[in-house]
C-alpha cells in the first residue's frame, strides 16, 4: 500500500470557461482506481479562486486586496467542492474537505492533528481534498505547493505527486530538455525558462519537491493530462515526469513540524565549518551565519543552506533572535557580540542622542570592534555608527524580548555605559550561549553528497 499526495494545480485544470471538467473528472477516475488497488490518496487542490472569478464573472481587483483575493475564492469553494462531490460520487468514492491556514503551519499542534485526520480518513477509504484557505486568509500570500509538502510529511505519505500543464521539469523554453531525475540540491539548484502557467510556476514546485524529498518524501513532477499518471506514478518502474528522491528516511514525528510543515520565513546562510558543526549535534551559533535573507522575528522557522551554495538545503530551525539582530551579529565572535551589544544597549538607555556614545577613543567596546580584524566586526561597527536612535530603539528592545537573560547580565553589570563589557562568569556564559537557531528546534538533513 502506497500512501501518496496529489497536488493539482490550477494550471492544469484550467480552461477559457474556467475550469477543464474533463481533465479534473479524468483524475477522479484514476485516483478511484487508485484506491481500489489500495492505495491511500489525499488531493491538494487548487482551482477555488478561478473557479469563483468565472461564477461571479470577475475580471479583476475592484477594491482592496484582500477583498479581491477573498471573494472570488469564498464563492469558489463550495463550488470546486460540490464538482469534486458529484464526480467522485459517479465511480464511487466519498469525498472530505480540508481547509489549510497559514495559522496552522505555524502550529506544531494543529498540524500533527491535522496529519492524524489525514491518516484516519485515508485509511477509511475517503478522498481527502486539501486547499489553502484564501477566503480567510486572503493576505498570507500561501502556496499551494508548500501546503502539499506540509500535507505530505503530516500524513506519513511515501510519494507526493505535483500534476501541472507540462510533462515534467524542463531546462530549456522550447521544452526538449526534459529533466528526468534530481537530488534535492539538483532541484533548488534549476533554472527553468518555462515552468506552467499556475500561481506557483516550476520553480516553486522545484523548491517545494527538495524540501519534501529532505524529508523522506518521493515527489514526481508531471501532466495532468498524461494518460494514466496516477497508476504510472504509483509504480516506481514507471518513467514519468521528474522524479527528486530525498537522501534518507522519513523524519520522526518530533521533527516533522520544523523539518517539513512550517512555513519558512526566511533563510540562514552558514559556513561549512558550521554544517560540519551541525551534524556532529552541535547547535548554530553567530559566528558561523554569514548572511541573512527575509524579514523575521525571533521564534520564525528558517531555513538554513550553504552560504557558497544556496541550493544546498542543510537543515531548518526556530530562531533565536530576529533578522535584524542576526545580520548585525552574523560571523562575529563571542567576544565581539559581547561589544556589539554593549554598544547597542548605551545608544539606547544611556541618554544621550550625539555621535560621542560610539567613540571608539573614549570606549573600548568600540574601539575593539572597530579595530577587529574579521571584516564582520568592521561592519557591525559601521551600523552601529549609523543606526538613528529610532533604529537602535528597535533593535535594543527586540533584543530584550528574544534574549533577556542577556540583557539582564547586560544591564545589571552597567559596564555598558562606560564602554566596558561585562566580565563576570555569569556574562561570558549568557554570550557564550547566544545561538542564532535555537538548540531544540534544529533538524538536519540527511547529506546527499
Amino acid at each position: 500500500m502506497t500512501r501518496q499526495v496529489i497536488k493539482l494545480g490550477s494550471s492544469s485544470i484550467a480552461s477559457r470557461d474556467g475550469l477543464a471538467l474533463d481533465v479534473i473528472a479524468g483524475l477522479v477516475s484514476q485516483i478511484a482506481a487508485a484506491q481500489r488497488a489500495g492505495h491511500e490518496i489525499i488531493l491538494v487542490t487548487s482551482g477555488a479562486a478561478r473557479l469563483g472569478r468565472r461564477l461571479l464573472a470577475f475580471e479583476g481587483p475592484t477594491g482592496p486586496q484582500a477583498v479581491a483575493t477573498a471573494m472570488p475564492a469564498a464563492v469558489g469553494q463550495p463550488a470546486l467542492m460540490a464538482l469534486y462531490r458529484q464526480l467522485a460520487a459517479a465511480v464511487g468514492v466519498e469525498v472530505c474537505q480540508i481547509l489549510v491556514s497559514r495559522s496552522d503551519l505555524a502550529s506544531a499542534r494543529a498540524m500533527a492533528d491535522l496529519g492524524h485526520l489525514l491518516r484516519e480518513a485515508a485509511g477509511r477509504g475517503l478522498l481527502p481534498i486539501v486547499n489553502g484557505n484564501d477566503a480567510a486568509d486572503p493576505l498570507s500570500e500561501l502556496d499551494n505547493d508548500q501546503v502539499a509538502v506540509a500535507v505530505a510529511v503530516a500524513a506519513e505519505a511515501s510519494r507526493l505527486l505535483f500534476l501541472t500543464d507540462v510533462r515534467a521539469a524542463y531546462r530549456d523554453s522550447s521544452l526538449s530538455d526534459r529533466i528526468v531525475r534530481l537530488t534535492p540540491d539538483e532541484a533548488r539548484a534549476v533554472r527553468v525558462t518555462n515552468g506552467g502557467s499556475g500561481r506557483g510556476g516550476m520553480g516553486s514546485k522545484l523548491g517545494a519537491a527538495a524540501r519534501a524529498a529532505c524529508c523522506g518524501v518521493e515527489c514526481i513532477i508531471g501532466s495532468a493530462t498524461e494518460p494514466d499518471v496516477v497508476a504510472r506514478s504509483l509504480n516506481p518502474r514507471a518513467r514519468v515526469g521528474t522524479v527528486i528522491r530525498g537522501p534518507g528516511a522519513q523524519l520522526e514525528p518530533p521533527r516533522r513540524w520544523i523539518g517539513g510543515m512550517a512555513y519558512s520565513e526566511g533563510s540562514v546562510h552558514v559556513n561549512r565549518e558550521a554544517e560540519a558543526s551541525l551534524r556532529t549535534g552541535s547547535t548554530l551559533f553567530l559566528s558561523g551565519v554569514k548572511r541573512v535573507d527575509g524579514e523575521f522575528p525571533a521564534g520564525s522557522v528558517v531555513e538554513l543552506v550553504d552560504v557558497r551554495h544556496p541550493e544546498r538545503l542543510i537543515g531548518r530551525g526556530s530562531v533565536a533572535l530576529p533578522a535584524s539582530m542576526l545580520r548585525l551579529l552574523r560571523a562575529l565572535s563571542p567576544h565581539q557580540v559581547a561589544c556589539a551589544i554593549s554598544i547597542l544597549l548605551r545608544l539606547r538607555y544611556a541618554g544621550a542622542a550625539d555621535g560621542a556614545l560610539i567613540d571608539p577613543d573614549v570606549y573600548k567596546d568600540c574601539r575593539e570592534l572597530a579595530d577587529g580584524t574579521s571584516r564582520a566586526s568592521q561592519e557591525a561597527f559601521a551600523q552601529l555608527a549609523a543606526f538613528s536612535p529610532d533604529r537602535v530603539s528597535d533593535l535594543a528592545d527586540s533584543l530584550l524580548l528574544a534574549q533577556p537573560g542577556l540583557c539582564t547580565a547586560f544591564l545589571l553589570d552597567r559596564g555598558f555605559l562606560h564602554g566596558q563589557v561585562p566580565m563576570g562568569p555569569a556574562a561570558r556564559r549568557v554570550v557564550r550561549n547566544v545561538h542564532a537557531v535555537h538548540r531544540e528546534s534544529l533538524v538536519v538533513y540527511p547529506g546527499s553528497s
